[in-house]
C-alpha cells in the first residue's frame, strides 16, 4: 500500500491557500469547516501557520489517520498544538506523550481501568448524576447545558474515577490550562503547578494511609511496569493526563450534542419518537463535532504529499477535518442521525486511540438520554449567541436553553 504521507502531488508548488490559519481566531472556532476544506483542496493539503508557536495542518482523512499511527516519522512527545515546543512544554503525560517501545507498557498500566467491563460498571452513577442534574435545569426552566450540566457530569465521574472529593477546581484548571494557557504560558504554568501540586498531595496520602480504595490514585500508587514500581514522575504524569483527556473532551462532546438538538428540531423530534436512533445519533455527534485537535513533532526532514515539514516542527491533527473529509463520507457537513457507515477519527487512531472512548461514549449517551428525558422540548435562547472554544479542544462556551412546557407544539 503507498504511504499516503510521502506522495508528491506533482502540481505546483507547496503552499496552501490557508496558509497563517489561526486556532484560535473567531472565525476558525465558530466554524474550522471552511478552512479543513481549503487545506484539503489544494495541490499542497498541508498548512502552515507562525501563530502560537507554529505549526502545519493535515485536513485529509488518509493522512491525519496514517500520521496519527506513524511514530517513526510523527513523535508524540509534544502533544499540544500552541506554545512552546521544548520538552512538549513541560508535560509528561505517559502512555499519551510516550513513542514506541515506551508507548505500550505506559499504555498497560493504565489499561484496567478503561476496560469495558470496568467501564459499564459506572452506568447507573452516570445515570443518577445526569437524571438529577437534567430534572434541576428542567425544573428551573432554564439552563446553560454546559457549566450547568455537562461540566457538572463530566468532573463527577472523573471525581470517582479518580477517587477525590467533589467540589475541587477541576474545570478552573481545565479552562485555565488547555483554552487560555497556549496564548499564555504564564497562565498555563500556574495551572499546571497547580494541578500537579493537588495530585501529588492526593498520591502522598493514599501512599502514607492506604485505604484499599478501588480508584484510579489509589491504583497508582501500587502499579508496577515490568515488576518495577512506577516513579513518581510516572503517577502525576498518568493521573495528570487521565485528567485533563477526561475533562473538557468529554463535556464538549455533550455540550455540542445538546446545541444541536436544540438548534435542529427535526432531529430532536426523530429521536424521540424512536429512542433506537440514539446510538447512531451519538456517534454521528462525535463525528462532526469531534472536539479534539492533537499535536505531533517530525521526527527528522519529511514531506506530505510533497510539502516540506523539517525536523522538529509541529503537526497538528483536528480529528474533526478527517471526519468532514468528503472522500471518505457522504454529506460530511450534514449531521445525519441514522448515518450507518461512520468510520469516524474522534478517538485519534492507531496505539494512541483514546483510552477512555468507552467511558466517553458511555457519558454521551446518557447524558443525551436524561436530558430529553427530563426535556423532551427546549430551544436556545438565542441562537446567535453561541460561541465556540477553540486550540486543542472545540466545543461551545455556553448554550443557554429554554424549556418549553410539554404540551408545546414544536
Amino acid at each position: 500500500m503507498t504511504d499516503m504521507l510521502s506522495v508528491h502531488s506533482g502540481e505546483g508548488e507547496p503552499g496552501s491557500a490557508a496558509d497563517g490559519f489561526d486556532l484560535f481566531g473567531a472565525d476558525y472556532r465558530q466554524d474550522p469547516a471552511p478552512t479543513w476544506r481549503t487545506v484539503r483542496s489544494g495541490s499542497c493539503p498541508v498548512a502552515h501557520t507562525d501563530k502560537w508557536g507554529g505549526s502545519h495542518m493535515l485536513a485529509r482523512y488518509d493522512d491525519i489517520r496514517d500520521a496519527a499511527r506513524d511514530a517513526g516519522r510523527f513523535s508524540s512527545r509534544a502533544v499540544e498544538v500552541a506554545g512552546p515546543l521544548e520538552a512538549a512544554g513541560g508535560l509528561y503525560l505517559p502512555p499519551l506523550t510516550s513513542d514506541p517501545p515506551d508507548h505500550k507498557p505506559h499504555r498497560d498500566v493504565l489499561m484496567p481501568f478503561f476496560m469495558p467491563k470496568r467501564t459499564a460498571a459506572y452506568e447507573d452513577f452516570i445515570r443518577a448524576e445526569a437524571r438529577r442534574l437534567a430534572e434541576e435545569i428542567a425544573a428551573a426552566g432554564a439552563g446553560d447545558a454546559v457549566s450547568g450540566y455537562a461540566q457538572h457530569l463530566t468532573l463527577a465521574v472523573l471525581n470517582r474515577l479518580l477517587g477525590v472529593p467533589p467540589g475541587g477546581r477541576f474545570t478552573e484548571w481545565m479552562v485555565r490550562m488547555i483554552r487560555v494557557g497556549p496564548r499564555d504560558q504564564a497562565v498555563r504554568g500556574e495551572a499546571v503547578r497547580e494541578i500537579l501540586g493537588y495530585l501529588e498531595t492526593q498520591l502522598a496520602e493514599r501512599t502514607e494511609h492506604p485505604t484499599g480504595a478501588d480508584d484510579l490514585l489509589s491504583y497508582l500508587v501500587g502499579a508496577e511496569m515490568d515488576g518495577v514500581a512506577l516513579s513518581r514522575k510516572h503517577k502525576l504524569g498518568a493521573a495528570f493526563l487521565v485528567l485533563i483527556a477526561g475533562a473538557d473532551t468529554t463535556w464538549s462532546a455533550i455540550g455540542s450534542s445538546i446545541w444541536h438538538l436544540a438548534a435542529h428540531d427535526e432531529d430532536r423530534r426523530r429521536i424521540l419518537a424512536d429512542p433506537k436512533l440514539l446510538d447512531t445519533a451519538v456517534e454521528e455527534f462525535l463525528r462532526a463535532y469531534a472536539p479534539v485537535t492533537v499535536g505531533r513533532i517530525a521526527v527528522a526532514d519529511t514531506e506530505v504529499h510533497g510539502c516540506p515539514v523539517s525536523g522538529g516542527e509541529r503537526v497538528v491533527l483536528p480529528f474533526g477535518a478527517a471526519n468532514r473529509d468528503p472522500d471518505v463520507f457522504d454529506d460530511p457537513d450534514e449531521v445525519v442521525i441514522d448515518r450507518r457507515r461512520n468510520r469516524h477519527l474522534t478517538f485519534g487512531s492507531g496505539a494512541h486511540r483514546c483510552l477512555g472512548s468507552n467511558l466517553a461514549r458511555l457519558e454521551l449517551r446518557i447524558a443525551v438520554e436524561e436530558w430529553l428525558r427530563a426535556m423532551p422540548r427546549f430551544r436556545l435562547a438565542d441562537p446567535d449567541a453561541i460561541e465556540w472554544s477553540g486550540g486543542q479542544t472545540r466545543g461551545p462556551e455556553r448554550v443557554d436553553i429554554l424549556v418549553e412546557p410539554a404540551g408545546a407544539a414544536r
